[in-house]
């Protein structure tokens, strides 16, 4: 039976994140419905849109923000597996989004539980503030913010486990892959099965996070030469864990380098390393606590066990690849919120071994309090945006009964010109294709972007917008207009009308 204390954690973690879900459906209207997203809907929706292609049957991946066709691709395999479930148990693309992310998240809490019980041996108040800090803390972003740069733990959800757990479910599945590929690794025997798992481990983990395959990968080979027990069979372990890793890793890299389409949307889908002052501070609590830390004890302890070194070797490896002055991206301080805290927590309990209790948890009670505030924030900008009816949370019921109508009447993957505001929901609702609804997404979005801006406020020419919907080969213009169809760019008014309800009108292009 679950103790009294992780029971009450459980259910506050459990509560955080499902209730801003809950109550974005219980505060639509007439008018407006909840999208289904708590946090960065902008990629939230792109992730709907990969599941719009799981729900039409196909498995191979079409970037739905770019009117240009590329080459079969199986990558974000994930969602539209979710995409294929949705259709077949027949049930709406937001829940089974929603479903996952919580099942990945309670399934984090459980792992998480079991490796930091091998790693301080009991339940301690060091497990329990290591434990309460990986799940609902963050960093000092919410000091940082004075600075007017955005902190590291309102935005790189990959590196945090609240709010990974937060926002989307690939996140919170890689830090529980990552969670068990490193629990298979501190242990201090080997079973056959073991191969196996890892085997299925890599080629999941990689299938959604090549860079987090990365860093275990690299975990496992430098636990080849921690001692001489079970040599052979970690060879084996890091064989059985490279092979699909390289496998798949090669295979995604060659195909998206090889077709023009998804080389530029590659090239231009780089989110870059936040600044190392930002990370420092942000992470001040926990990076510098633990130098601070080591230094302390290091007189006191002349050597640390096998999971030890391995937790600060995924600290160092992430931190020097995230900053070698390559394009890498962020993608390498994944996970990183994990290795930091229990090796903060865990030298803590060496350096204060002689402290009275009440010391004690009066010291977890202010570190705990100093790496909650972002969240809180996180947690409240949600709640609040959805009672104010954000538009970046709620859609026009309108919309979504055009899309609807569009999906049974129009062909799949058609093309749609429409506002940047709506290029971002279309191929959300359905198989469709825009020119433009993604800042990253949408090849050379940049020029696009403008383009499409220009062609919506009516400055381009008539001959410049003809080609725009002709270079693009686009299909039909979705146009939301608010007192008459006049609103609409003046290329329109020739133009078949196909739909016409609620202020949404769909206009059929003759190519």
């Amino acid at each position: 039976m679950m103790k009294k204390w992780k029971l009450i954690i459980f259910l506050i973690w459990i509560v955080i994140l499902i209730f801003p879900v809950l109550f974005g459906y219980y505060n639509s209207n007439n008018e407006f419905q909840f999208a289904g997203l708590i946090f960065n809907p902008i990629d939230g929706f792109s992730y709907f849109a990969k599941m719009q292609q799981g729900f039409s049957g196909v498995w191979s991946f079409q970037l739905p923000y770019s009117p240009r066709g590329n080459s079969e691709i199986f990558i974000f395999t994930l969602y539209i597996f979710f995409g294929h479930l949705s259709r077949i148990l027949g049930l709406s693309i937001p829940f089974v989004f929603h479903f996952f992310r919580l099942l990945f998240s309670i399934l984090l809490f459980f792992t998480l539980l079991s490796f930091l019980k091998y790693i301080y041996k009991q339940e301690d108040i060091y497990f329990k503030g290591a434990f309460i800090s990986l799940l609902f803390g963050g960093g000092l972003g919410w000091i940082y913010f004075l600075s007017g740069d955005l902190p590291v733990d309102f935005w790189i959800a990959e590196a945090f486990v609240f709010l990974s757990s937060f926002s989307t479910p690939h996140f919170s599945l890689t830090f529980l892959l990552m969670i068990l590929a490193m629990s298979i690794l501190v242990k201090k025997t080997f079973e056959i099965w073991m191969t196996t798992l890892i085997f299925i481990l890599s080629i999941v983990l990689v299938s959604i996070s090549p860079f987090a395959s990365v860093i275990i990968g690299f975990l496992y080979g430098i636990n080849i030469f921690l001692g001489k027990d079970f040599l052979k069979e970690k060879i084996v372990q890091f064989i059985s864990f490279g092979i699909p890793a390289v496998s798949i890793g090669v295979y995604q890299y060659v195909t998206i380098r090889s077709d023009p389409v998804l080389n530029i949307w590659n090239s231009q889908n780089v989110t870059m390393t936040p600044s190392f002052i930002n990370l420092l501070i942000t992470l001040l609590p926990f990076l510098l606590g633990s130098i601070v830390l080591l230094f302390s004890i290091r007189n006191k302890i002349k050597t640390f066990d096998k999971p030890i070194i391995l937790l600060i070797s995924w600290i160092l490896f992430s931190l020097i690849m995230a900053y070698v002055p390559f394009n890498l991206q962020r993608r390498f301080l994944v996970g990183l919120y994990v290795p930091l805290v229990i090796i903060f927590w865990y030298f803590l309990k060496e350096f204060i071994v002689t402290k009275q209790k009440t010391k004690k948890i009066s010291l977890i009670i202010f570190l705990i309090s100093i790496i909650i505030p972002s969240n809180i924030l996180i947690f409240a900008g949600s709640v609040n945006a959805i009672i104010n009816l954000d538009p970046m949370f709620y859609v026009k019921n309108s919309l979504i009964e055009s899309m609807e109508w569009a999906n049974e009447e129009l062909n799949n993957k058609s093309v749609f010109l429409s506002n940047e505001e709506l290029g971002l929901l279309i191929p959300a609702y359905g198989n469709f294709k825009v020119v433009y609804g993604h800042p990253f997404e949408s090849i050379n979005a940049d020029e696009i972007k403008i383009k499409v801006n220009d062609f919506w406020s009516n400055k381009m020419s008539l001959e410049d917008s003809i080609d725009l919907y002709t270079s693009n080969n686009v299909d039909y213009i979705l146009c939301n207009y608010d007192d008459s169809l006049s609103d609409c760019p003046s290329v329109t008014q020739t133009m078949e009308i196909i739909y016409d309800l609620n202020k949404f009108v769909i206009f059929q292009v003759s190519n």
